[in-house]
């Protein structure tokens, strides 16, 4: 695919942020962040045993392909921001993790130009990446190249029903807050930087049905929400504030998140696809 104008703004937006990513959405920096990569990082491990090859679709700063490479997996990751492909790759190395973590600088409907000497084991899109992105049958037709028969691919994408902001901002009396992901079209969304500073990234909110047309050569394995109760990142000092009442949340939480309908009705929605 010809590198558009939304891959150029994405990838000019993240690496605009990406030296003080980590201070806004890392382990220091955002709880409920921490908590939804925790939860990720025990759902790969526990899809991907090791010594399982990896393919990493947005990777951002490296947060779960060094947790992944520690705990005895192989990663090649890739971003479409230069620079925060640069901060991986450095995480990586000081981790001690060079050897089995590779990181390139590509959006996810080019990695059709990767040449791996085998198929990968599996995959991940964590976080919302896929959101980004303009070309999905584009990534599902590349995957189903480089990922083996029976391989998986566990993606969280940004759905368009969040439950815990549709109440909140409903409570608040804000409905066109409450229901701003329900229109299938891009829009600016911010992220934030260090501080108060923001950037805008182009995104469109995903259904689960959109992502499972877009990967023919995949069947559905699980559908889980995350998270459902637990307030998304950017209400992190609700949160904060409320620590001892969500954690207890979180318990059922866990129990609710993969039943429908709570699947779909998270912050993020996870999808894990089998390759046929």
């Amino acid at each position: 695919m010809a590198y558009s104008r939304r891959h150029a703004d994405t990838a000019a937006a993240f690496s605009e942020i990406a030296a003080d990513y980590d201070a806004a959405y890392g382990p220091q920096g955002n709880a409920v962040m921490t908590w939804m990569r925790d939860e990720s990082l025990a759902l790969l491990a526990a899809t991907f045993p090791p010594g399982s090859r990896l393919l990493e679709l947005g990777c951002g700063t490296g947060e779960e392909t060094v947790a992944l490479a520690l705990a005895g997996r192989e990663v090649l990751a890739t971003d479409i921001a230069p620079r925060m492909a640069a901060i991986a790759r450095a995480k990586a190395v000081r981790a001690g993790m060079g050897d089995r973590v590779r990181v390139v600088a590509l959006p996810a409907s080019d990695i059709a130009a990767l040449r791996p000497h085998q198929p990968f084991d599996g995959g991940y899109a964590s976080f919302g990446g896929l959101n980004c992105e303009p070309d999905l049958p584009a990534v599902g037709a590349a995957l189903a190249k480089l990922i083996r028969p029976g391989g998986v691919f566990v993606t969280s994408i940004m759905g368009r029903t969040c439950l815990f902001e549709i109440l909140w901002y409903l409570a608040h009396l804000r409905p066109r807050r409450a229901f701003r992901r329900l229109g299938g079209g891009w829009r600016l969304v911010p992220v934030a930087g260090e501080g108060a500073r923001e950037v805008t990234v182009p995104t469109r909110y995903l259904t689960t049905r959109q992502v499972v047309a877009a990967f023919p050569a995949f069947t559905v394995e699980q559908i889980l929400a995350l998270p459902l109760l637990l307030p998304p990142p950017y209400a992190d000092s609700l949160y904060r504030r409320h620590a001892d009442a969500f954690a207890r949340l979180a318990r059922y939480d866990r129990r609710l998140r993969d039943h429908w309908p709570w699947r779909e009705l998270g912050d993020h929605t996870v999808l894990v696809l089998q390759r046929r």
